[in-house]
């Protein structure tokens, strides 16, 4: 199959799902974060989006991204849109103004460093009589500046009640270390450290994964004075977590070098926040009104 038939393919999916998902939320009360026709789309089409493009990149296929990834690379943004699909559709499902108000503030969070950083350093790498490359700028674009645009007019709500003492501690320990994780990785790339900087000879992918790990630094920052956001966080890092410790093991099961602190430090992320979702009270806080 072409590439241009596979982009197709893809677009094809992305209009049904995006029609269905608008016929489900399309009257959800969102609160005032999420009123009004571009908040909804943002919301919609980053949690649809993200379901839809994951198993694309997952299978690491070559017109599914705007530049080539390495395999473990490509399963790593696979996750990243699970997280952020799995995550809007818990906000779409359970809207509340807090949980609508940080999962629009995560989206700029995510793709504008990284659009500047592709702007200033990394333009060479994008093929621009490839239709992807297009489609990465527009959705860049559109997210970013309906996301900011939407949070610019409306104000932040009130806590609905903090979360149990152990979520907030690990919203606060876990958030500090995947903020200086990401941080370090997205200023110095090429660090020869493969430990830490696992792609130092592909400094864009090195910032794709940064990203990603502050994204998830901020959120639990931003969510230990409220359950409702802690409980949103604890399913987006979870969700993240277990996708990253998969596509380490497949990168392994293919003969492929496997970074072992993303291995080991993703798998602590995944069962610490999953556990913490299940165990605690998080859960009887975040019925209560917020």
């Amino acid at each position: 199959m072409s590439d241009a038939a596979l982009f197709a393919i893809a677009v094809i999916l992305l209009l049904i799902a995006l029609t269905l998902g608008f016929r489900r939320w399309g009257g959800a009360d969102l609160g005032p974060s999420g009123s009004g026709a571009v908040a909804r789309f943002v919301l919609v089409s980053t949690a649809v989006g993200g379901i839809v493009g994951a198993p694309f990149w997952w299978l690491d296929l070559t017109p599914s991204f705007a530049w080539d990834l390495p395999p473990v690379a490509s399963r790593m943004l696979a996750a990243a849109a699970f997280a952020f699909g799995l995550a809007g559709i818990v906000v779409l499902d359970r809207p509340s103004e807090a949980r609508t108000r940080l999962y629009l503030t995560l989206i700029p969070i995510y793709l504008v460093p990284l659009a500047v950083a592709v702007v200033l350093l990394h333009l060479d790498r994008f093929d621009f009589t490839a239709p992807v490359t297009y489609g990465f700028f527009a959705v860049v674009v559109v997210l970013s500046v309906g996301s900011l645009l939407t949070l610019s007019r409306s104000a932040g709500s009130g806590s609905g009640g903090a979360p149990s003492g152990p979520i907030s501690a690990w919203l606060l320990i876990a958030g500090i270390v995947l903020g200086i994780w990401g941080l370090a990785l997205f200023a110095a790339p090429s660090t020869n450290y493969p430990l830490v900087f696992n792609w130092a000879k592909d400094p864009l992918s090195s910032r794709l994964i940064a990203a990603m790990l502050f994204t998830i630094a901020a959120a639990f920052l931003l969510s230990r004075g409220d359950a409702g956001r802690a409980r949103l966080s604890l399913v987006f890092a979870g969700a993240y977590g277990a996708g990253v410790v998969a596509a380490c093991l497949m990168n392994k099961a293919a003969g492929l070098p496997m970074p072992p602190l993303y291995a080991g430090g993703f798998a602590v992320l995944t069962v610490v926040s999953l556990l913490l979702l299940l165990v605690t009270d998080g859960g009887r806080a975040e019925r209560a009104p917020v």
